[in-house]
């Protein structure tokens, strides 16, 4: 089932007062009574791409929604119903607070998995916001547990006083058939990641713009206007499979970020074959030094820094790729000890 629903949602919505429109939330174990009674059910939101990728790899049922605060109340009331052991909420999507107190005063176990780092929370007040609101709901009871995927952060919250759990991401899901697209010029070189600060896009274009004859590829072209003198094909917003598909198709793919919890997309190309060059921001492939050094730059702000290792790991991808398959798999199993660990405690 979990294949046949990635990348699936409804497109079922609901009239506001002020005549705009939310959808109603989809749910990847179908209608309510399929759901079993003692399971572990994960709350997401349908458009944070990585967050839902990730409750996807934990293969638990799903449910996604875009407005807790709305739909909350009959989402209770359905989960209530069928006796869950605990509902995770994955990123903490708007409504998630009435959400957790409607669900905890109705004797529902409520935790949650925050995937966002203490530079975000200094460096977006938004961020920093939603951090706050969900220790304090921690603090107050009204959440049953709380885990991180970012390594350092859980002890660091627990030494002040917020009991913490390191919950790091599984191993993403990939569709069963992945088709490549033939996509022209001699190196293709994806950037697929959204083009705001965190995730370092107009750096890494420069780059690209070393590495004779590349293209790069993007999802959405930052708005610098100096980067139209570069080689840039932009394809928009894609379906989780089709993502997949092009970001397989291309022949290195860069994620060079400025801060990171637990990346999917490093290894989502290295699972599809396609060689990944990444920041030294996560514990990602850490625990093999020499794939480390393979798969990582240092200087995260230096176009040419970016440019020279992503082409050294281009001419070391067959090793690159032998190595991050054998750690992604013991990674996968550590997490999801960890993750058995925190929905039981």
């Amino acid at each position: 089932m979990l294949d046949r629903i990635l990348g699936r949602r409804s497109v079922v919505t609901k009239e506001l007062a002020l005549g705009t429109t939310v959808r109603t939330p989809h749910t990847s174990f179908g209608a309510w009574e399929n759901l079993g009674r003692g399971s572990v059910v994960q709350v997401c939101h349908p458009d944070w791409r990585g967050v839902r990728t990730v409750a996807y790899s934990f293969r638990t049922p799903v449910v996604e929604c875009d407005d807790l605060e709305l739909w909350g109340e009959e989402l209770a009331s359905d989960l209530v119903a069928r006796s869950p052991d605990c509902v995770v909420i994955q990123g903490w999507p708007p409504g998630s607070t009435s959400f957790a107190n409607q669900l905890t005063a109705l004797g529902v176990k409520v935790k949650c998995v925050l995937h966002s780092s203490a530079a975000q929370h200094g460096g977006d007040a938004a961020e920093g916001s939603v951090a706050d609101e969900i220790l304090a709901l921690l603090r107050e009871g009204g959440l049953h547990g709380l885990g991180m995927a970012k390594d350092g952060l859980p002890e660091a919250f627990t030494s002040i006083g917020y009991p913490v759990s390191y919950v790091p991401n599984r191993a993403p899901v990939i569709p069963q058939s992945v088709s490549r697209s033939e996509l022209g010029g001699p190196f293709n070189v994806g950037v697929f990641a959204d083009p705001y600060w965190r995730k370092n896009v107009t750096t890494q274009l420069l780059a690209v713009g070393l590495m004779e004859g590349a293209t790069a590829h993007v999802m959405l072209k930052p708005g610098n206007m100096y980067l139209r003198e570069m080689d840039i094909v932009e394809h928009g917003i894609l379906d989780y499979d089709t993502f997949i598909s092009l970001q397989a198709s291309v022949d290195l793919n860069l994620y060079v970020t400025l801060s990171e919890c637990h990346p999917s997309t490093p290894q989502e190309s290295y699972m599809t074959g396609v060689p990944c060059l990444f920041s030294r921001t996560s514990a990602v492939f850490r625990s093999d030094q020499e794939l480390w050094k393979m798969t990582t730059v240092e200087q995260h702000d230096n176009p040419a820094a970016i440019a020279t290792a992503g082409l050294a790991l281009y001419d070391n991808r067959d090793e690159a790729t032998e190595r991050a398959l054998k750690w992604i798999d013991e990674a996968d199993r550590v997490g999801k000890q960890l993750w058995a660990e925190f929905v039981k405690s």
